[in-house]
């Protein structure tokens, strides 16, 4: 897949791509479909398979509300498009400019002028453009002047309730993994690179990997969780911790990985994370003993589950 950011879009040389266009924040099931019907497109036309999105979050430049959580960093985005088989990934820098944009030029210039789409594939919500006037009606209407298709999708629904990056925020709020895993199509999955920290489960005896987290994960509860941890190709099974270590009165959140079965130097990699299950809350411990005794007992239980 070639990343195309828009400093870039003159140097994009296709013609009659299959475009679908989204904030895509969560590449969740209902965010799948849209792009999915792209690809789907492309392929029975030989056409290019694209994606438009946009970074940083709309909500990082637009003043009112904070941008939420993440459910995926840009790397992990990146990564889930290539792997859906997209061709083109169209990276929109929102600033001011851009916010700026009205709905006809945002199509003009840029969807006509520099992508030269065929077919647009856009959610039944999607809105764009100065004060989000563009929807899905005056990109059919422009359709229509223009030559290029418009595919609307309605997204998918789980439990008689729509599927969005919000809802899936909520579940993963309240420890509601098995349910976010669902309507996300695959493990929620937080990814860092390996940092020094106070070395205290090295004394322990569980080693762990401290990770300093690539952007700001929408976290589930603190507590320990049965794990899959991802890196060089390789899949180990795990138990993670998120939280403050109360034991040792700790004042910053921590996200820390005892990987089963493993002791190499993972200093400075990049690894990810899957949040498989829920095992316990964070406790405060009375002592270095029962903290042990109790992590024995986690990492029994995370091989039981996952070996």
């Amino acid at each position: 897949m070639q990343i195309i950011t828009s400093k870039e879009y003159n140097k994009y040389r296709k013609s009659n791509t299959c475009l679908a266009i989204g904030a895509f924040d969560g590449l969740h099931k209902g965010h799948q479909l849209i792009i999915n019907e792209a690809i789907k497109e492309a392929r029975e036309n030989n056409y290019p398979a694209a994606v438009l999105s946009f970074h940083p979050h709309p909500l990082e430049i637009i003043p009112g509300n904070p941008p939420p959580p993440s459910i995926v960093s840009r790397r992990q985005k990146i990564s889930i498009l290539q792997e859906m088989g997209v061709d083109y990934y169209f990276e929109q820098e929102f600033n001011q400019e851009f916010a700026a944009l009205r709905a006809e030029e945002f199509i003009n210039e840029i969807l006509i002028g520099k992508i030269r789409i065929n077919t647009v594939v856009v959610g039944d919500d999607f809105r764009f453009a100065h004060k989000n006037e563009g929807n899905v009606e005056i990109l059919k209407e422009m359709g229509s002047l223009h030559g290029y298709q418009t595919k609307i999708i309605s997204q998918l629904h789980a439990s008689d309730d729509r599927i969005s990056s919000t809802r899936i925020r909520n579940l993963l709020k309240h420890g509601k993994i098995k349910k976010a895993k669902k309507l996300l199509g695959r493990p929620y999955q937080m990814c860092g690179k390996v940092v020094h920290g106070k070395k205290i489960g090295r004394k322990l005896g569980f080693p762990t990997a401290n990770l300093k987290l690539e952007t700001n994960y929408a976290l589930p509860p603190e507590g320990v969780y049965a794990a899959q941890v991802k890196f060089d190709g390789r899949e180990y099974i795990a138990a993670a911790n998120l939280g403050y270590n109360p034991t040792f009165n700790n004042q910053d959140i921590s996200f820390e990985v005892y990987i089963l079965d493993f002791e190499d130097d993972l200093y400075d990699k990049r690894v990810c994370v899957d949040i498989i299950e829920f095992i316990r809350d964070e406790k405060d411990f009375n002592t270095k003993e029962e903290l042990i005794a109790q992590m024995e007992q986690d990492v029994l239980y995370t091989r039981k589950l996952l070996c």
